[in-house]
């Protein structure tokens, strides 16, 4: 859906969910006022019996100067009702009629929804991300249309965007997808740093400073693997990213969990402090969440963790599920650390894939941009693509190779010229997120650079011979071009360059498919023979 598919309608209510927090008011904000901007004359409602209460959201409102109404009833039925972080017929957005119903969500799609006029993203962190990012295909950040608005609105906007990504994502810890994070560092200059302040510090209560106090008293400890679990009573999940961070700063806790109980499920703050674990993946391990290296979190579904712990301990899960979901997570966690390898590639401590199978690369047409056109060497980079985020520090011979699937490899330009035919042509991109760049030590309120923009095309030479097997447990290989990992998961591929036996890496199984193809018994014995 796009948004001036809405200026076929006259008569248009945005309508967030009852009890709307701080993304669903900033959702319904921006199209109110990419609405205004065309004309138009939008009203921002929300139903449900209770006007919004909490101190940071009175303030989020009044500050920013929102018009969104409590309404019990619609004395007309409008032409369009635009749900905007909801989606309708759920138990808590009051079903208001309108003769066409959209709606505009990032969680996953109802199939009870009647409403053929969606923009479901369920890979987003954020409401507030989707509208701004529809705004942006519509023009709105252009610059000849910025001219003619005022630069308050413009602050405000920035502001209600920031905010709202700021508290569903437990404070910029569960950035689910790269335009989450390009939301967060272009607002991060354009929004009001006072009001964002007077806003989180009012966030607490003290029966919320409380529960934070009780948890800590209380904690599981695992000295083996240098983790801890916490458990709080239910509350607002920014509580637990409070609870968490006070946890990982302990000298004997790399990595933590805090977790509470919503209404079905368990809600989780994720945190780690090494290298050697990522919280963003361990969250993606523990509940299938996501966010950031150093900070994330997620939601486990309690049918799903009642229907694990029966199979995993052959009995139901107790009641209250709490205390079952408390052993499933302490488990996994263990697990989480006694289930993996650790490979540091280019050291003699690798394994040897010599006797492995030998496959050559296929001519696939792929992209490359030579790191120093784009900075300067011994600039350190931020890579965003769709897998995250990849630190690299540039360096002469720098190459960005852009894969079939938009994933980003770092190549020497020794490595990049002897295994490719570069071309001049530019590289055409058809994937979802095109993977840009961006100085890392300035990495908030610089601009990206797309990648796509600078790429041309290459051809892999026939020669680029790889051993590879595939890998039966979770293995994380370090390179030396970045201060992360490659996670390869079973039946990703372990591969070694067959000139550098020491230079090993992961190939994801789908990716090494349409890459690759086996070198004949024939061939084989011919390398072997060298």
């Amino acid at each position: 859906m796009k948004l001036e598919q809405l200026l076929l309608f006259e008569h248009i209510v945005i309508q967030c969910h009852d009890n709307p927090d701080a993304d669903a008011i900033a959702s319904g904000y921006g199209i109110l006022a990419w609405l205004q901007e065309q004309g138009k004359s939008p009203r921002l409602i929300y139903g449900g019996k209770q006007p919004i209460r909490k101190k940071n959201l009175v303030l989020m409102v009044n500050c920013l100067d929102i018009p969104i109404e409590h309404v019990q009833e619609l004395s007309e039925e409008p032409d369009l009702l635009l749900l905007v972080d909801c989606q309708y017929g759920e138990r808590n957005v009051q079903p208001f009629a309108g003769k066409t119903v959209a709606e505009i969500d990032h969680h996953k799609s109802k199939a009870s929804a009647p409403s053929e006029w969606k923009e479901h993203r369920d890979n987003y962190g954020a409401c507030a991300t989707i509208v701004w990012d529809m705004m942006c295909r519509a023009g709105f950040y252009e610059e000849e249309r910025r001219a003619g608005r005022s630069s308050e609105l413009e602050e405000r906007l920035a502001t209600a965007f920031y905010y709202g990504l700021y508290m569903d994502t437990g404070r910029m810890q569960e950035l689910r997808h790269p335009r989450d994070k390009d939301l967060r560092d272009t607002m991060e200059f354009r929004r009001s740093q006072s009001l964002l302040f007077l806003f989180q510090n009012n966030n607490l209560t003290l029966e919320e400073l409380t529960i934070a106090g009780k948890a800590l008293s209380s904690y599981d400890h695992c000295a083996e693997h240098r983790f801890a679990i916490v458990r709080a009573d239910r509350c607002d999940p920014n509580i637990l990213g409070v609870i968490s961070d006070l946890l990982i700063e302990v000298e004997a806790v790399d990595t933590c969990a805090a977790y509470c109980m919503l209404e079905d499920g368990a809600k989780l703050s994720v945190r780690s402090c090494v290298r050697e674990t990522r919280a963003n993946e361990l969250a993606e391990y523990l509940c299938g969440g996501g966010g950031h290296p150093h900070k994330a979190g997620g939601f486990l579904k309690e049918s799903l963790a009642a229907q694990e712990y029966e199979e995993a301990y052959g009995q139901p899960i107790p009641d209250p599920a709490e205390q079952g979901i408390h052993r499933l997570l302490t488990d996994r966690m263990r697990r989480y650390f006694e289930e993996q390898d650790l490979i540091y590639s280019g050291t003699g401590r690798v394994p040897d894939l010599s006797d492995a199978p030998l496959y050559r690369k296929l001519p696939v047409t792929i992209g490359y941009v030579r790191g120093a056109d784009l900075y300067p060497a011994g600039t350190k980079v931020i890579v965003r693509m769709l897998e995250g985020d990849l630190p690299v520090t540039v360096e002469l011979d720098t190459y960005f190779i852009i894969g079939i699937e938009s994933e980003v490899y770092i190549n020497t330009e020794a490595y990049f010229l002897s295994h490719n035919v570069p071309g001049e042509a530019p590289y055409e991109f058809h994937g979802e997120y095109a993977p840009t760049v961006r100085e890392a030590v300035k990495a908030v309120g610089v601009e990206s650079r797309s990648l796509k923009e600078y790429a041309r095309t290459c051809v892999p030479k026939g020669d680029s011979l790889i051993h590879a097997r595939e890998i039966t447990r979770r293995t994380k290989v370090f390179v030396d071009w970045s201060d992360s990992y490659m996670l390869g998961n079973p039946g990703d591929l372990l591969a070694s360059r067959a000139d550098n036996p020491a230079d090993v890496y992961i190939i994801r199984k789908d990716i090494f498919e349409k890459t690759y193809e086996r070198c004949t018994e024939e061939e084989t014995l011919r390398h072997t023979e060298k």
